[in-house]
């Protein structure tokens, strides 16, 4: 028998706040540039690179600046769950372990706004890594082109490819060892990041009603809006199935809001040039799980307040 290739990818996207940013203008103002396809195979390397290459030339087409790799946390982020799709055989932005993709990243040592998009086959089959995969350049353009060529109302991978603030991305490729009956198709993870600051470290683990200190500086052009703090159960192990039907993820929405002096808040942002700190206690009704953190600001492109900054942590 002939191999054959695996289940045909499917897709998924993180959904951001809806009230964060305004949506980008996607109508082409320019003729997309030409990218000299890739023939014949690559490593993951290259493609990591083709793949930007490609998602530069989408965001070319709508007049947007390009994005740049970045090999550190969003690589590594994304790499994981690449992996973790790819070898239990399910799409999604929740992991086997229970995570989602802003805990990935912070536990990567990520501190920004990240925002995934994901391709993989969704059978539910384990499939063993193969861990020195060689990557054919089409199935990187098919990927691409299916996020990027997607039709309103069904287009959250198009919009994170033209968010007009996105300056970095990095790239998670997985594949399976080829088999006698299957030619092997890689999965993927797109982790778009926002990076406008600079953040002081915060706990991995706190006890429910701690005090925390956030302090950061926000970096012009962008201007420092305020600190979210969202609350979620604690992420629990998931069975291959249930992951692969959380198909969407929609980033927590913040229980409190803490403003600058001036705005109706509870525990008013100490403002100094660039610089923000407050003091505020971890307590959603005495609740624990797991605590987001958030860093929002005004940003090129958004005339509202858009996620710039967003960690987990545990609180017990």
């Amino acid at each position: 028998m002939s191999p054959r290739p695996l289940v045909e990818p499917v897709l998924c996207t993180v959904i951001a706040l809806t009230a964060c940013a305004t949506k980008a203008d996607v109508s082409p103002r320019t003729t997309p540039p030409t990218v000299a396809q890739a023939r014949g195979r690559m490593t993951i390397g290259e493609a990591r690179r083709y793949m930007v290459a490609l998602i530069n030339r989408d965001r070319a087409s709508a007049g947007l600046a390009p994005v740049e790799l970045d090999e550190s946390a969003p690589m590594h982020a994304g790499q994981s769950h690449a992996e973790d799709m790819a070898a239990h055989g399910y799409l999604g932005h929740y992991g086997t372990d229970g995570s989602v993709p802003e805990q990935r990243f912070t536990q990567a040592g990520g501190a920004d706004m990240v925002l995934e998009n994901s391709s993989c086959f969704d059978d539910e089959r384990p499939r063993s890594l193969d861990r020195t995969p060689v990557i054919e350049a089409r199935n990187v353009e098919v990927a691409e082109d299916s996020f990027f060529h997607e039709v309103p109302p069904h287009d959250g991978h198009r919009k994170n490819i033209l968010t007009p603030w996105h300056k970095k991305v990095g790239i998670g490729i997985a594949q399976p060892v080829a088999t006698e009956h299957e030619i092997p198709v890689p999965c993927f993870a797109q982790e778009f990041v926002d990076h406008y600051g600079t953040y002081a470290p915060l706990p991995r683990v706190l006890g429910v009603g701690s005090p925390l200190h956030v302090e950061g500086t926000i970096d012009a052009p962008a201007s420092f809006s305020g600190v979210g703090i969202a609350r979620v159960d604690a992420p629990k192990p998931l069975s291959v199935h249930e992951v692969n039907q959380r198909r969407s993820y929609l980033v927590p929405v913040p229980y409190q809001m803490y403003w600058p002096p001036g705005f109706v808040t509870p525990v008013p942002v100490k403002i100094t040039g660039n610089r923000f700190q407050i003091d505020l206690l971890l307590s959603d009704h005495g609740k624990t799980g797991m605590y987001e953190v958030s860093v929002w600001a005004i940003v090129p492109g958004s005339k509202e307040p858009t996620l710039v900054g967003l960690r987990s942590l545990q609180v017990r």
